[in-house]
């Protein structure tokens, strides 16, 4: 039952990033920083965009996250948010590059 929910939820997940034709995102990563998503998956930027792992949490169904109004950006201590279709993203280590990724 917990792999029927966890695939569901993967499924949902892909399916609002891919149907993003009406709605678009002023969020824009950048390559080598990493984010949290829904204050829950880990994800880190690649060339051609942001990778999440895609666990199944608790935050996932927070109101506050995955109804924030789109397009919004704000400070969290260091860390800099967006409001996406998909829910909130949040830099992690102040946003900087991390050192596997520098140049």
């Amino acid at each position: 039952m917990k792999a029927v929910f966890v695939l569901s939820l993967f499924l949902f997940v892909a399916a609002l990033a891919a149907d993003t034709s009406d709605q678009e995102d002023d969020f824009k990563c950048k390559v080598g920083v990493y984010y949290q998503e829904n204050k829950c998956n880990t994800c880190w930027c690649e060339t051609y965009g942001l990778a999440c792992h895609m666990m199944a949490c608790k935050s996932h169904e927070d109101p506050k996250l995955v109804n924030c109004e789109k397009g919004t950006t704000w400070k969290e201590d260091c860390e800099q948010c967006w409001c996406t279709v998909g829910g909130t993203i949040c830099t992690t280590n102040c946003g900087k590059v991390r050192e596997m990724h520098r140049n």
